[in-house]
C-alpha cells in the first residue's frame, strides 16, 4: 500500500509539473492539479460512495502565492473550495434555496465578463471599426476600408489598356491617321454615362437596402427578447425562477447561434460563459449541424410552456380565501393565457427575423442584372481611352484611372455591403457587439431582479 501511493504521488507531481510548464499563463494551474488529483487519490483509498449518494460537485481550489497571484482571477486566494461550473465562474448558492446557481450571479461574474469580452474581441478582429464621420480628411483618403479588393481586378485592366494604347499612340504613326480618330463619338459617350449611372445608383441602392434590413432585423431580436426577458421576470420570476432563468439564457443563445449561423461557424462556448455550461453548447454544436437559434428557441418555448402550465394544473390553485391564494401567487388562467400568447408572439418574431437574414444571405440580386452591369462598365471604361487619346494625349491614362476608380469603387461597394455578414470585413455588420449588448442588457434586467428580490 505505501509503494502504491509512492508511485501515484509521483505519478501526480509529474503530471501536475507538465501541465504548468505548457501552460505558463496559468500560475496556479499546477497548484489545483496537484490538490485536484490528490483529492481523487484520497476519494479512491477511501472506498466508493453509496449508490443513493450524488455525485461531488466539480472544485476549484485556489492557492495563494507569495509573488505573481493574479488578483483578477476568481477564487479566495486561501485555498478554500468554492464550486465552479465547467467555465470556471463560481456558482454560488442561491439564498433562497442554496442549491440552485442563479443565472443572475453566474452571468455578470467578473471571470465570465471577462471570457466574453475576450471571446467576442478575437471573433470580430476589431471590425467594423468607429470613424468620425464629421472628419473630412480621415474619410476622404482611407483606402483600406473602401473595399478596394473587390475591384482591384478589373481596375488594373483598365489602367493598363489606357497605358497601352496611349504608348501604341504615341509611337505608332500609322495610328494617328485621321480615320482612326474617334474622338466624334464623346457626346455618345456622355450619354451612356447617364444611364450608366442610374443602373449603378440602383445597383448600390438596393445593396443598402439589403444592409439596412439586416441591421433592422438585428434590432428586432434585441427589442423582442427584452421584453420576452422582461415578461418573463414580471409575471414568472417570484414564482418560477428556474424557468425564467432558462428563457434569459437561451435568449442569449438564440442571440449567439443566429450570429454563429449567418457565420457558418461553430458556436463558441466562451462567448456563453457563465450563460451556458460547455456541455449544453458541445451538446447543440452536436446536435444540430448550424441552426442554433432554433434550438435555443425551442429551448425558450419550452420553458415558457411548462412554467405557465404548472401554474394552472393545480386544481386548488384558486379555492381557499384570499389570504391562500395571495401566498400561492398562482396566476389567473386568463393572465397565463395571455403570457403565453405574448410570448408566442414574441419567439415568432425572433425566428422569423432571423429568418429573413437567412433570406437576404441565400438570395443575390438576379445574376442577369449584375452581368449586364458590369458588361456595359467594362465596356464603357476600356473604350474611353480610344475615344479620347487623341485630345487628351497622356492625360487619358490618369482620367481612365480616376473614372475607372470612381465607377468601379460603386459596385465595389454594393458587392461589399450586399451580404454583410462575414468576421473579416470591415463594413459588414458588427453582430459580435449586437450579441455583447443584448447580453449586457440581461444582465442588467437580472441585476434589477435580484435586487428587487433581496429587498434592496
Amino acid at each position: 500500500m505505501r509503494y502504491f501511493f509512492a508511485k501515484k504521488r509521483f505519478v501526480i507531481f509529474v503530471h501536475a509539473f507538465e501541465l504548468e510548464r505548457r501552460h505558463p499563463s496559468e500560475p496556479n494551474a499546477f497548484s489545483n492539479e496537484l490538490v485536484r488529483a490528490w483529492c481523487a487519490l484520497l476519494s479512491r483509498a477511501a472506498g466508493m460512495r453509496r449508490k443513493d449518494e450524488p455525485p461531488p460537485a466539480s472544485v476549484v481550489v485556489e492557492v495563494s502565492h507569495d509573488a505573481g497571484f493574479d488578483a483578477g482571477r476568481s477564487g479566495n486566494g486561501f485555498g478554500h473550495v468554492v464550486p465552479s461550473d465547467a467555465h470556471g465562474t463560481e456558482l454560488k448558492s442561491d439564498a433562497r434555496d442554496g442549491t440552485v446557481p442563479r443565472l443572475w450571479r453566474t452571468l455578470p461574474g467578473p471571470d465570465a465578463v471577462r471570457r466574453r469580452a475576450a471571446a467576442f474581441a478575437f471573433s470580430s478582429n476589431g471590425l467594423p471599426r468607429k470613424y468620425d464621420y464629421r472628419d473630412w480628411t480621415a474619410t476622404t483618403f482611407m483606402l483600406r476600408d473602401r473595399a478596394i479588393g473587390n475591384f482591384a481586378y478589373p481596375w488594373l485592366l483598365c489602367v493598363c489598356v489606357s497605358a497601352v494604347w496611349w504608348a501604341l499612340y504615341e509611337h505608332v504613326e500609322h495610328l494617328r491617321h485621321p480615320r482612326y480618330d474617334l474622338s466624334e463619338f464623346d457626346r455618345m459617350y456622355a450619354l451612356i454615362f447617364t444611364a450608366l449611372g442610374f443602373m449603378l445608383v440602383f445597383r448600390l441602392s438596393r445593396a443598402a437596402i439589403r444592409f439596412w434590413d439586416c441591421r433592422t432585423a438585428w434590432g428586432t431580436i434585441a427589442m423582442r427578447g427584452r421584453a420576452l426577458c422582461d415578461d418573463c421576470i414580471v409575471n414568472l420570476g417570484a414564482r418560477r425562477p428556474e424557468e425564467t432563468d432558462d428563457v434569459i439564457k437561451w435568449f442569449c443563445a438564440f442571440a449567439v447561434g443566429v450570429k454563429c449561423h449567418l457565420r457558418v461557424e461553430a458556436l463558441c462556448a466562451e462567448q456563453l460563459a457563465g450563460i451556458l455550461t460547455r456541455e449544453e453548447v458541445d451538446s447543440m454544436n452536436a446536435l444540430m449541424d448550424c441552426r442554433f437559434h432554433l434550438f435555443a428557441a425551442n429551448k425558450m418555448r419550452r420553458a415558457v410552456k411548462r412554467a405557465l402550465l404548472e401554474e394552472t394544473n393545480d386544481e386548488t390553485a384558486f379555492s381557499g380565501d384570499e389570504d391562500e391564494k395571495r401566498k400561492r401567487r398562482f396566476l389567473h388562467p386568463q393572465h397565463s393565457a395571455t403570457l403565453m400568447h405574448s410570448a408566442r408572439g414574441h419567439l415568432d418574431v425572433l425566428v422569423d427575423v432571423a429568418g429573413a437574414m437567412e433570406r437576404i444571405k441565400a438570395t443575390r440580386l438576379p445574376i442577369v442584372y449584375v452581368a449586364h452591369l458590369r458588361t456595359f462598365l467594362l465596356v464603357y471604361i476600356l473604350s474611353m481611352p480610344f475615344v479620347y487619346v487623341s485630345l487628351w494625349g497622356i492625360g487619358v491614362v490618369p482620367a481612365t484611372a480616376i473614372i475607372a476608380f470612381a465607377l468601379l469603387g460603386i459596385e465595389g461597394a454594393a458587392t461589399e455591403c450586399e451580404n454583410p455578414f462575414s468576421a473579416k470585413r470591415t463594413n459588414h455588420l458588427g453582430m459580435d457587439g449586437f450579441c455583447e449588448n443584448v447580453i449586457a442588457d440581461l444582465g442588467a434586467m437580472l441585476a434589477w431582479w435580484r435586487d428587487e428580490s433581496s429587498g434592496g
